[in-house]
């Protein structure tokens, strides 16, 4: 056997109500060119209300499928907590259930941690050929990772848990997702930070490529923005208050009357956003600044922080 394939993985794939999505996402697993006996995927399924394990099994012929289900919605980071906990493999590889793969995915992200041991790896996440090419799409395909010059080091802050992978004792080691992120957002970067604590090293590795068959509309976004900042970041900021200037909330701590403070408050104004978002929508076909987006997420972000109760 080739020794870049001589290495376990146990495949993590969190579910809830995507029945085609999550076939697609196996049946392009289940065309890997990687040993069956080195893999194995585990599907937890965060009590949908269409579940069907046989039309599962089907997709995912040839290697082996453990599907665990939630009675009651958990969240993502209970799901992917509970399939770290039932995986037998050296390496856990987190995939999203509205992603397909190439063929060669399992065989590059094991080759990545045969290449960098003990390090996370990150995967390269585009959008597949089925969604419309717009300057939304083209904006979040070029977020992350793929921001980084080629030399430069990877951040914490690009550990995204759609495609990615870590060893399973280093998991263990830091304590796995943390389970009070029951709302959008939050838990990959809490962790992440953790493995950064701990010493660990991130990598790219773009030869582990996913396409995301999914696009959400801008206000479909910018709506998942604010339950970001309204549920999650207060939980994110308790636990690690050093995360504010990544976060781009530092402003807040700030005299009342700075200039800098002033002028971010009057950009988190309703009258403000509207003729960005507008702007952005119409042009959706056309060209949008990354700047105008970058603007929209914080502004959501930002703004369901300044409501949130927590």
């Amino acid at each position: 056997m080739p020794a870049d394939t001589a290495i376990s993985l146990s495949v993590v794939i969190p579910t809830y109500d995507e029945p085609e999505r999550l076939e697609a996402a196996l049946k392009s697993l289940a065309a890997q060119d990687y040993p069956t006996q080195w893999a194995e995927l585990i599907v937890v399924d965060d009590a949908s209300p269409r579940f069907d394990p046989d039309g599962l099994r089907a997709a995912a012929e040839g290697f082996p499928l453990q599907l665990i289900r939630h009675e009651t919605n958990r969240g993502r980071a209970r799901a992917r907590n509970r399939g770290v906990e039932a995986a037998s493999g050296d390496i856990i590889v987190f995939l999203d259930s509205d992603m397909t793969v190439e063929s060669d995915f399992l065989r590059a992200h094991a080759a990545a941690h045969r290449t960098h041991p003990g390090s996370v790896i990150i995967g390269n996440i585009l959008f597949g050929d089925q969604i419309p090419d717009t300057c939304l799409s083209r904006y979040i395909d070029s977020r992350g990772v793929h921001r980084l010059k080629p030399d430069e080091s990877v951040p914490f802050k690009c550990f995204v848990t759609g495609n990615s992978s870590v060893r399973r004792e280093q998991l263990l080691q830091v304590g796995l997702f943390d389970e009070s992120f029951t709302a959008y957002g939050g838990e990959d970067l809490e962790l992440g930070y953790r493995l950064h604590l701990h010493g660990m090293e991130f990598r790219y590795a773009p030869r582990a490529l996913s396409f995301h068959n999914h696009l959400r509309t801008l206000e479909q976004i910018c709506q998942l923005m604010y339950i970001y900042g309204n549920k999650s970041l207060p939980l994110l900021l308790q636990k690690h208050p050093s995360l504010s200037p990544l976060l781009r909330l530092s402003f807040l701590e700030m005299p009342r009357f700075s200039p800098r403070r002033l002028l971010l408050r009057l950009a988190l104004a309703p009258v403000v956003f509207a003729p960005f978002f507008l702007f952005a929508r119409w042009c959706m076909k056309g060209h949008v600044p990354d700047l105008v987006f970058d603007y929209l997420w914080w502004y959501n972000r930002t703004r369901g922080f300044l409501n949130s109760d927590l």
